[in-house]
C-alpha cells in the first residue's frame, strides 16, 4: 500500500496517536492506507483516486475503538487487472475489520467490489416506537455508496449469538447493481435507522446465522426511505443487475436471488440461516483473508439460502418508512416496494408495519409482493404474513390487518381482497404457532402437518424446513408451524404416529389473543401438560370441570384444557401475553405435553350413570390388577343415551340406564426429563460478545468438505433414548395388564368388582401404528357394533390369537361382554362364553383418503361419490361391499372373486373423490393374479416404503399384504422405528 502502519508482537496497539489528514492518493496499485495492529490513529479528510484494492484497510489486528475515519472521499476502487479470476476476492473502498471509534461522512463512489465492507457496534435494542432516542443524522455524517456492486456490507458482530443489536446508522446507498445494504452470516439482532436507500437492485437484503433453538432473534427498522426507480435512473443503463455469483467472480451477469424478474426491489425481507458461508465463521478455507470470503462456490450469491433453518422464530419490525419510485413497468420489467426473500422457505417471518407512507409514485399494484418468483407449498411462502400495525401499510385505516401470500389462498378470509401482489386482509389477524416433537429420533419422518381452520373448514399444511443445498445440512425433522388466526378453534391433524414429547408455542403478546387447539392422536395415550416447566393446576382441566365436563373455549385461561377419549381429541386454549415475565413473542408460556402409554379400557356398566361411584371403581379395579390406584383415570363418564346421540344413532332398547365409562391405565413412568422441559435437547450454544477468526485464518484448519463451522449450533446432551421416546419396558407392562384384565372378564371377577354387568373394549397404546384400530367385538348379552379402524394389518381373530401373537403386529385389543358370576341378564341364567365373531374376509382392496374427516362427511353420499370414481363395470359394481371407517375416510372393497380380479385390474390410484387422491392396499392371495405384475408390486412398494431406492430389486409376487410405513435406509437395510421389516 502506499501508506502501512505495521505493528506486531507487543507493539500492537502501543503507538502513538497519529493522523493522516488531507492527502491525496490516485493510482495505488496494492492499496492506499492500511492499518495492521494499529490505534488510535485518525484518518480524516482524504481523497483516494482509482485505487485498486482497497483505499482504507483496517485489519483484524488493529484495537477495536481506536480508529477513526472521516469526511474521506474514495473514487473508482477496482479490481487489480492482474489479480486471478479463479477465487472471490472481496475488496471495498473502506473496509474495516473492527469495529471502528467513529466512521462518518465518507463517500464511496465507483467501486466495483463495496463501497463499505463494516465490523458494526453493538448497543442494546430497543423497542421500535423508542428508536428515534437516538436524534435526526446530520446531512455532513451520512457514509454514501453510489455507484458500486454492494455499498454497505455487514460483516459479523459477534462470534456466537448475542442478543444485542448490529447497528447500521446514517447511511445512503444509491445506484448500487446489486445491493445497497447487505449482511451475510449475522449473528445479532439489528438495527437499521436513518438509512436513504434508492435505485438499487435490491434496496436491503439482511442474511443471518442463527441457533436452531433461538427465539429472540429480531430486526428493527426504522426512519427509513426507500426509492425504486428515480430519474437517476435511465432505460439505456441500469437495467440489469450485476451480482458475484456460484461460478462469475466478476459479477459479469445479473446472479441475484430475485434475477431478472425485478429490476428493482426496495428491500427483502431477511432470512435466518443453520449454516455460515464466510470463512471467518466456517473453516473450511486454510486462509481467510478478507472476513467476508465465502467458502465455496455453491454458497453465492451473497442472499442465497445456506443450511436448513436457523432461529426457530424470528421477527422483524418496520417503523417510519416511506416508499415511493416503484412501477409495473419498470424498462419493461416490474418492481416492488417490499418483498418476500424467495430462499426463505424454511419458516415464517413474520413482519410488522406501522407508519408507513406509500408516496403517489409507488403503483398500488407493485407495493408488496408476495408471489412472483416464489413457490407455493414451502412454509416460508404459505403461512407469510405482514402485520399492518395501524393500518399504514394497506393503506386501509384498519389496525391489525395482515397482507398474505397469493400462494395461500386457504390462509386468507372471505373479506380478504386480492392485489396482484398479495391478498389484503385488513380484518385477519395472524400469530406464529410453533410445533416440536422434542426429543423425537432425528431420523424420523413426520410428514406434512395439518391445521383445519373451524369457522370456514380451511385448512393449511406444514411441510417443515428443508436440508441444506450446498454444504450438507439435515434439517430438524419435529418442527412445523403455521399461520393462525386469532379468536379461532383449530384441528391439527399429524399423519404420523405421534412423538411422546411435544412443545407448542402461541407468539404474541396480547392477552386477547387466544386459540383452541383440538389435537387428533392416533391412539389412546394419557397427557401431561406443563406450562413454562411446571404442571397445570388442576382447575384447568375442563373435563374434570366442578360444573360439569366441558371443551376449553376461547375465553379459557392460558393452558386449559382437555380429552375426549372418544374423539380421541386432545383440546387446548393457548393465549397470548407474559408468563413468568418473558413475553409470548419471546417464547413465554410454552406448553410441553407427554404421552402416556395406556390400556384403556371402554366399559359399559349396566347400572344408570347417576348410581355410578368412581372413587370406588377405581380403587376396586386397582385391588384386583394389583397396580397403585393413582396409575388409573376415569376419563369419560357417560350415559348410554348420550353417547348415542354423539353417534347420531338411535338409542338401542337394552342401552336406556346403562353407563359409558372409559378408563385408561396409565405407565409407570418416571418423571420427565428435565432437559425436556427446558428445551436444552436441542441445537445451540451459549451467548458471545466478541469476534475471533482465528480458526478461519489458521493455516491448518480443515478444508475438508463434511466439515461446516457451524459457528453457533452444537448438540448439547440428550436424556436417554429411554425417555424420550416410547418405552419399550412400559409397553410390554401395559400389555401384560391387558392380558390379565381380559383374564378377569372371562373370570367374571371385574364385573364383580364393578359390581354390575360389565361389557368392555380393551385398547393398549402401540406409538409405532398411524391408526388405532379398533377389533371385530364379541358379546354374549348385547349386540355391540365393531369396525376395523384400519386395516393395514391382517384381521385378527381373539377367539384363536394369542396375546403375544397380537402385541407383536398390532395394538392389542378385544371386547368382552360379561355377567356377574351366578346372575341372570335379560332374565335367563348366565350365559356361556361368547362364540367367536366370524373373521372378516381376508382378500379385499382398500383405499385410504388422507385428509378426509370421517366425522363430518355424509357417509351414505361419500359411498355412492366412490361408486361412481371407480372404473369398473357398473354390474361389478352391484356386487361390491363398501364399508367406511375412522381415523382417515378408509374404503375396504370386499366381494366375490371375480369381482376383486376386476378391481384390481384397475389402476386405482387414479381414484380421486372429493379432491382427495386414494392411497390403494391390496389384501390376499395374489400369486395367480396377472394383473398384480412386477412392475405394479414395484410401485406399490415403492410407495410402502417413501422413495427408498428400488434400483437391482427382484420382485417375486406370491401372498402380498402391505403396510405403509415411513421407512429410512441404515446399515443396508430397510428399518422403522422399533424394528425390522
Amino acid at each position: 500500500p502506499a501508506v502501512s502502519f505495521l505493528f506486531l508482537g507487543k507493539s500492537v496497539g502501543k503507538n502513538v496517536p497519529s493522523k493522516i489528514q488531507r492527502c491525496v492518493f490516485s493510482d495505488s496499485q496494492a492499496g492506499a492506507i492500511e492499518l495492521r495492529g494499529a490505534s488510535e490513529i485518525e484518518v480524516l479528510d482524504n481523497a483516494f483516486h482509482k485505487t485498486y484494492r482497497t483505499a482504507v484497510w483496517v485489519t483484524k489486528e488493529s484495537l477495536p475503538n481506536s480508529i477513526t475515519i472521516r469526511g474521506n472521499a474514495a473514487l473508482e476502487t477496482l479490481r487489480h487487472p492482474r489479480e486471478a479470476e479463479g477465487w472471490w476476492r472481496p475488496f471495498a473502498a473502506f473496509l474495516v475489520e473492527v469495529t471502528a471509534k467513529e466512521l462518518l461522512g465518507n463517500l464511496a463512489a465507483g467501486s466495483t467490489g463495496s463501497g463499505f465492507v463494516l465490523r458494526p457496534k453493538l448497543e442494546a435494542c430497543e423497542s421500535p416506537a423508542g428508536q428515534a432516542s437516538a436524534g435526526w443524522a446530520q446531512e455532513a455524517d451520512l457514509n454514501e455508496a453510489v455507484g458500486c456492486l454492494t455499498g454497505f456490507f455487514i460483516l459479523r458482530a459477534c462470534k456466537e449469538t448475542c442478543s444485542q443489536c448490529a447497528i447500521l446508522d446514517s447511511a445512503v446507498a444509491w445506484k448500487n447493481s446489486h445491493a445497497g445494504v447487505i449482511t451475510v452470516d449475522q449473528s445479532s439482532n439489528m438495527k437499521v435507522q436513518s438509512v436513504l436507500l434508492a435505485d438499487n437492485h435490491i434496496g436491503m437484503t439482511l442474511n443471518f446465522h442463527r441457533a436452531g433453538q433461538d427465539l429472540q432473534h429480531r430486526v428493527f427498522h426504522h426512519n427509513m426511505t426507500v426509492f425504486g426507480s428515480t430519474p437517476a435512473s435511465v432505460c439505456g443503463a441500469s437495467t440489469v443487475c450485476h451480482a458475484l455469483g456460484p461460478t462469475d467472480t466478476l459479477a459479469k451477469n445479473c446472479n441475484s436471488v430475485v434475477g431478472s424478474t425485478f429490476r428493482r426491489v426496495g428491500v427483502l425481507t431477511h432470512m435466518v440461516n443453520n449454516l455460515p458461508k464466510l470463512c471467518e465463521t466456517n473453516p473450511k478455507l486454510k486462509v481467510c483473508r478478507p472476513p467476508n470470503t465465502p467458502v465455496k462456490p455453491c454458497v453465492m450469491t451473497w442472499e442465497k439460502r445456506e443450511g436448513t433453518q436457523g432461529s426457530r422464530y424470528s421477527e422483524a419490525h418496520w417503523s417510519s418508512i416511506t416508499f415511493g419510485h416503484f412501477t409495473g413497468d419498470d424498462c419493461g420489467m416490474t418492481s416492488a416496494g417490499v418483498a418476500l426473500q424467495p430462499q426463505a422457505v424454511h419458516a415464517p417471518i413474520p413482519q410488522f408495519f406501522s407508519d408507513v407512507r406509500w408516496l403517489s409514485s409507488a403503483n398500488e399494484s407493485v407495493r408488496i409482493n408476495m408471489v412472483k418468483g416464489l413457490s407455493a407449498g414451502d412454509d416460508g411462502t404459505q403461512h407469510a404474513f405482514f402485520v399492518d400495525v395501524d393500518g399504514t401499510l394497506m393503506a386501509t385505516g384498519r389496525r391489525g390487518g395482515s397482507a398474505i401470500s397469493r400462494r395461500s389462498p386457504e390462509l386468507a378470509t372471505a373479506d380478504c381482497a386480492t392485489l396482484p401482489g398479495h391478498y389484503a386482509c385488513d380484518q385477519l389477524k395472524l400469530r406464529f404457532l410453533a410445533w416440536d416433537a422434542v426429543g423425537s429420533p432425528k431420523h424420523r419422518v413426520l410428514g406434512p402437518f395439518k391445521a383445519w381452520r373451524s369457522s370456514d373448514r380451511r385448512a393449511t399444511w406444514s411441510r417443515g424446513a428443508y436440508e441444506g443445498n450446498c454444504l450438507p445440512d439435515k434439517p430438524r425433522q419435529g418442527e412445523r408451524g403455521w399461520a393462525v388466526k386469532s379468536q379461532e378453534m383449530y384441528n391439527l391433524t399429524l399423519f404420523a404416529s405421534p412423538p411422546k414429547h411435544h412443545r407448542l408455542r402461541y407468539f404474541s403478546d396480547h392477552s386477547e389473543d387466544s386459540i383452541r387447539l383440538a389435537i387428533f392422536l392416533t391412539q389412546p395415550f394419557r397427557l401431561e401438560v406443563y406450562v413454562d416447566g411446571s404442571v397445570v393446576a388442576d382447575e384447568l382441566d375442563k373435563s374434570a370441570d366442578p360444573a360439569g365436563p366441558r371443551y376449553p373455549s376461547l375465553a379459557d385461561p392460558h393452558g386449559s384444557y382437555a380429552f375426549d377419549p372418544h374423539q380421541r381429541r386432545f383440546y387446548l386454549t393457548m393465549r397470548g401475553g407474559t408468563y413468568k415475565g418473558v413475553p409470548g413473542s419471546m417464547g413465554g408460556g410454552d406448553v410441553f405435553l407427554r404421552l402416556l402409554q395406556v390400556v384403556q379400557l371402554s366399559l359399559t356398566l349396566s347400572t344408570p350413570v347417576t348410581e355410578f361411584d368412581g372413587p370406588k371403581l377405581v380403587q376396586n379395579i386397582a385391588t384386583l390388577l394389583q397396580i397403585p390406584a393413582h396409575r388409573i383415570k376415569v376419563v369419560s363418564v357417560q350415559s348410554r343415551a348420550q353417547v348415542a346421540a354423539q353417534q347420531g344413532r338411535r338409542l338401542e332398547e337394552n342401552e336406556g340406564n346403562a353407563t359409558a365409562l372409559v378408563i385408561q391405565i396409565v405407565e409407570d413412568a418416571p418423571p420427565v426429563d428435565q432437559a425436556l422441559l427446558d428445551d436444552t435437547q436441542t441445537e445451540g450454544s451459549a451467548p458471545g460478545d466478541s469476534v475471533d477468526t482465528g480458526a478461519a485464518n489458521d493455516e491448518t484448519a480443515s478444508n475438508d468438505s463434511s466439515t461446516n463451522g457451524s459457528g453457533v449450533d452444537g448438540v448439547t446432551g440428550e436424556p436417554a433414548q429411554e425417555e424420550a421416546d416410547f418405552s419399550v419396558t412400559a409397553l410390554a407392562e401395559l400389555v401384560s395388564i391387558a392380558k390379565t384384565v381380559e383374564q378377569k372378564v372371562t373370570s367374571g371377577e371385574l364385573a364383580q368388582a364393578a359390581g354390575a354387568q360389565v361389557e368392555v373394549d380393551i385398547v393398549v397404546s402401540d406409538p409405532e401404528e398411524p391408526i388405532a384400530t379398533t377389533s371385530v367385538t364379541t358379546t354374549s348379552a348385547q349386540t355391540t357394533s365393531g369396525v376395523l379402524a384400519d386395516a393395514t394389518t391382517a384381521p385378527i381373530d381373539l377367539s384363536k390369537t394369542s396375546l403375544s401373537q397380537a402385541s407383536t403386529t398390532m395394538p392389542w385389543k378385544g371386547t368382552i361382554t360379561t355377567a356377574m358370576p351366578g346372575s341372570t341378564s335379560e332374565g335367563g341364567p348366565s350365559k356361556p362364553a361368547p362364540a367367536p365373531a366370524p373373521k372378516p374376509q381376508e382378500d379385499y382392496v382398500e383405499l385410504r383418503f388422507r385428509g378426509l374427516d370421517y366425522y363430518t362427511i355424509d357417509l351414505d353420499a361419500f359411498k355412492a361419490e366412490v361408486l361412481a370414481a371407480l372404473p369398473i363395470s357398473s354390474s361389478a359394481k352391484g356386487r361390491l361391499t363398501i364399508l367406511l371407517y375412522p381415523g382417515s375416510v378408509i374404503v375396504q372393497i370386499l366381494g366375490d372373486a371375480s369381482v376383486l380380479e376386476e378391481v384390481r385390474a384397475e389402476d386405482l390410484t387414479a381414484v380421486t373423490v372429493r379432491g382427495v387422491p386414494a392411497e390403494v392396499t391390496y389384501f390376499g392371495e395374489a400369486s395367480n393374479d396377472d394383473s398384480l405384475d412386477a412392475a405394479k408390486m414395484k410401485a406399490l412398494i415403492g410407495g410402502a416404503f417413501m422413495g427408498c431406492a428400488l434400483a437391482g430389486i427382484t420382485i417375486t409376487v406370491a401372498f402380498c399384504r402391505i403396510r405403509r410405513q415411513a421407512l429410512s435406509k441404515q446399515d443396508g437395510l430397510l428399518r422403522r422405528s422399533g424394528g425390522t421389516e
